[in-house]
């Protein structure tokens, strides 16, 4: 034990030893198993699941010329539909849905 001398009262305090346990557990990176499960995407599925998934779809989907993201219609509308209605090659537009 180690004896501090308090200079402004003039009176010697001893010094406890520390009850808590130090360890040297570094933080681990906790990944949600959401954030990183890789969704594919299919031709059955709706726009609104897609960006509802994967929001950064929207980028691609506009590069397909597929604009109305805000409209009702993509809570129903499959990519296959769209496809077929923005005159896109479905295997294109699914690959690059499924990249990354």
């Amino acid at each position: 034990m180690e004896k501090k001398t308090n200079t402004k009262i003039g009176t010697e305090k001893e010094k406890k030893p520390s009850t808590k346990k130090q360890t040297n557990v570094k933080a681990k990176k906790v990944q949600t198993t959401t954030s990183r499960r890789r969704v594919m995407f299919t031709k059955d599925m709706t726009l609104g699941e897609v960006i509802a998934k994967k929001p950064e779809a929207q980028a691609i989907l506009f590069g397909f010329g597929m604009h109305c993201f805000g409209c009702p219609v993509t809570q129903f509308e499959t990519i296959e539909e769209a496809a077929v209605v923005h005159d896109v090659d479905l295997k294109l537009l699914l690959k690059k849905l499924n990249e990354n």
